[in-house]
């Protein structure tokens, strides 16, 4: 019984790496991105710093002239992430698009959404 309840939540774990977190979801960040989809980017990291109340992480990514912001907020990583990237340094970001103050954010959703190239 044990071995199938293990073999049950490897199939699930396989299914949702396979389809939820599927390339053919998650698209190349572009103009035409709208919030609510899982995009990813790369670019140089120009600054970070954490907010003054909350302990969330705002970092400015370059990507060729443009500057994209992205969140990170304090329970998804942002120590981590902080302790990880510093500025000049290429980074991988993979995050669901928002609207924040009118402006179009990647909010990173763990601390895998940043990753140093």
């Amino acid at each position: 019984m044990i071995v199938l309840l293990m073999m049950v939540l490897l199939s699930l774990s396989v299914a949702y790496v396979t389809f939820y977190l599927d390339g053919a979801q998650m698209q190349e960040l572009s103009g035409s991105s709208r919030p609510g989809e899982i995009v990813y980017f790369e670019g140089t990291v120009a600054s970070e710093h954490f907010t003054k109340t909350g302990d969330h992480l705002l970092i400015d990514v370059e990507r060729g002239s443009e500057r994209i912001k992205v969140f990170v907020p304090r329970d998804k990583g942002a120590k981590e992430i902080s302790s990880i990237i510093a500025e000049n340094r290429k980074v991988r970001v993979i995050g669901e698009v928002q609207e924040y103050q009118g402006e179009l954010e990647i909010v990173v959703m763990d601390v895998n959404g940043v990753e140093l190239l």
